[in-house]
């Protein structure tokens, strides 16, 4: 309802600002849909054929948002450049309106969104949109007052320039971790190093290398070699199997480790 209401308000009040959140509104819609969808794949079960699960469409749900966020994005610029000269006339009270009605939804919406879910880039992807909105309504705001007080239309496509760039900030922003996790990158907070040395603390552990941690989407997965201070087989699984519970609690839910007790004759190692 609010994306009709302020389209039409957009045409009517001639401000290219207000059609800029617009189309960031429309592409919230379209985001939305697309993050209710990718949820519910991420919620099934792993199979035989997608062993690690579904959690890597996260990824891509929030690669998507960032692709459609640059889009609107490009059409504003466009628009905005051309109306820089001042000479379409825009209604500055219907601005202030539609703006504040903007601000209200898209940021209770926002705050509902975020307080109801767990980390997650696709939801990240979808609170991003309502709150880049907010902040867009409140430059529409700011830019609407000051063309009703001043009669300067010009201010108009220069908020909706300022409200590209906070588009562009989101999208760029959400499109690394994305990409990130699509890459295999190590996912942040977690450092390498220190995974080795809380393995290395195990006093059955005398190497550990070949690690690689890796992100499935709300959780992570590490594999790597230790090498145990034992032959007997047995033993070797009770160390493996106390190191995955040290690195569970760092919040590591899937866990392989090759249990060596010789050297390793890889050529990576």
């Amino acid at each position: 309802v609010l994306l009709v209401v302020q389209v039409v308000g957009a045409i009517a009040f001639g401000s290219i600002a207000l059609l800029a959140d617009s189309i960031h509104q429309a592409s919230d819609v379209v985001s939305l849909f697309l993050a209710v969808g990718i949820a519910a794949i991420v919620a099934r079960p792993a199979s035989r054929t997608f062993t690690f699960g579904y959690g890597r469409a996260d990824a891509l749900g929030g690669l998507s948002h960032a692709v459609l966020l640059l889009a609107g994005a490009a059409f504003i610029v466009g628009e905005a450049i051309r109306r820089l000269d001042g000479d379409h006339e825009v209604e500055g009270l219907g601005v202030v309106l539609l703006a504040l009605a903007g601000l209200a939804v898209n940021g209770l919406s926002a705050r509902w969104l975020h307080a109801g879910h767990g980390h997650s880039l696709n939801v990240e992807g979808a609170v991003l949109h309502l709150v880049a909105d907010a902040l867009g309504s409140l430059v529409v705001l700011a830019g609407g007052v000051v063309v009703l007080v001043t009669g300067a239309d010009w201010v108009d496509p220069v908020a909706s320039l300022l409200i590209t760039g906070l588009i562009v900030w989101s999208a760029l922003r959400l499109g690394r971790a994305s990409m990130h996790v699509l890459m295999d990158r190590v996912p942040l907070g977690v450092d390498l190093g220190d995974l080795r040395e809380l393995l290395l603390a195990d006093p059955m552990v005398t190497d550990a290398h070949h690690l690689h941690v890796r992100s499935l989407g709300e959780t992570l997965s590490l594999t790597g070699h230790v090498r145990v201070d034992t032959e007997d087989l047995h033993e070797a699984q009770v160390v493996t199997s106390r190191l995955s519970t040290a690195l569970a609690d760092q919040g590591i839910a899937h866990v392989t480790l090759q249990a060596e007790c010789h050297p390793c004759e890889d050529p990576g190692c």
